[in-house]
């Protein structure tokens, strides 16, 4: 006998206090279940809980052979994303993606069907939608993950999303430094902010690599930095992609910098940050951007907008201008996808990228840099 497509029952649920609420009751292996939506304020119809347990419906027939007749809409499929895949996903990803669902494709396309979502429709509307190339390459990249899942929960046989081409090019190129502009901003720099600084502009780190590096993170004895995780909007997370995971070379004039520093730190265990406040907890880079970078930038004479990428960016370019090997540069950027550095070269060898690496920090430490420590600097192995 074939299964029949379940819908489950909503109604309204009186409460003694506070406010009437949507329950929605299902039977799931057998047995009877219920849920509460929410209350009769905030979905004042019945039409805006049936939005709201759509995914659930989505869900409990999954395995049903009649869920081919009951499409389902793209904000019950979003609703089942939200659910089941943000989860694992990092605070700021989640956050972001809460974002572009909210503002952009949940008002446009929430109420369609599944196969009512066509390739021209979603090219045409991306090519007027007024914002920038970057915000609807994000839109397009996340409908064609959200169509993926719905392939992968057997909601549909092929992503319409595949066909839309999006540029993500952007209108506005980077903002990067030169050499001597990066040295006349550390020059106005106080510690650890100048070592902080240095380090992101020598290594290529993003920010939040920075400021989750660990002192066991750090090999003198072979001049290696390991990076493995970042901190985003104040959680430790995994680094962003796992190519940005891997061991970098550290130059010596910078690793004696860094010796430097340690000296003048209180928290010196193997897991303590390298760069910790003084609860020993990390930094947080946007407020030492607001507080220390830009004002430093002005005293230094250096116009235009300045932040933690602005190193990344500024490394990149010094890498290209001193004629490192496109496969060496994204080695040292750690970059994930081919297209970002032209990876069309063989494997680096190490050698190649610490001679890379030390050649961008020659530029950037002027001589004598590593012996501005203070006095009775020891060797730390």
């Amino acid at each position: 006998m074939q299964a029949r497509y379940q819908y489950g029952d909503l109604r309204i649920r009186k409460r003694k206090k506070g406010p009437d609420v949507w329950q929605y009751r299902y039977i799931d292996d057998g047995r009877r279940k219920s849920v509460l939506v929410g209350t009769v304020e905030k979905l004042p119809t019945k039409a805006d809980a049936e939005r709201t347990v759509e995914h659930i419906r989505i869900k409990i027939n999954a395995q049903n052979p009649q869920k081919k007749f009951h499409s389902a809409t793209v904000g019950g499929l979003i609703d089942r994303f939200a659910a089941e895949h943000m989860p694992q996903l990092r605070k700021g990803t989640r956050q972001a993606y809460a974002s572009l669902f909210k503002n952009h494709i949940r008002p446009r396309w929430g109420t369609l069907l599944l196969g009512d979502v066509k390739p021209m429709d979603v090219k045409n509307w991306l090519a007027s939608y007024p914002h920038s190339r970057q915000i609807k390459s994000h839109i397009k990249g996340l409908m064609h993950g959200l169509f993926q899942a719905a392939m992968l929960w057997e909601m549909i046989d092929k992503n319409p999303i595949s066909l839309v081409r999006q540029s993500c090019k952007r209108l506005k190129t980077p903002r990067r430094l030169t050499p001597a502009e990066i040295r006349r901003l550390v020059a106005q720099l106080e510690e650890p902010y100048r070592t902080m600084v240095l380090t992101v502009a020598c290594l290529g780190l993003r920010a939040g690599e920075l400021t989750s590096l660990q002192w066991g993170d750090l090999d003198f004895l072979n001049s290696t930095v390991k990076v493995e995780r970042s901190v985003v909007q104040g959680e430790i997370n995994l680094t962003k992609t796992p190519r940005s995971e891997d061991i970098l070379p550290l130059d010596l004039a910078l690793g004696e910098l860094l010796k430097a520093h340690r000296l003048r730190s209180v928290h010196l265990e193997p897991t303590d940050f390298v760069f910790a406040g003084q609860s020993g907890r990390f930094r947080w880079s946007n407020q030492i951007t607001k507080d220390y970078i830009k004002p430093a930038a002005a005293r230094a004479g250096i116009r235009g907008p300045i932040g933690w990428p602005t190193f990344r960016h500024s490394y990149s370019t010094l890498l290209r201008a001193l004629g490192t090997d496109i496969k060496v540069q994204q080695e040292l950027l750690r970059h994930s996808n081919v297209a970002v550095t032209l990876n069309v070269y063989t494997e680096a060898i190490s050698q190649q990228k610490r001679e890379a690496a030390g050649k961008v920090a020659a530029e950037l430490l002027a001589p004598g840099e590593a012996e501005q420590a203070p006095t009775g600097t020891q060797v730390i192995q």
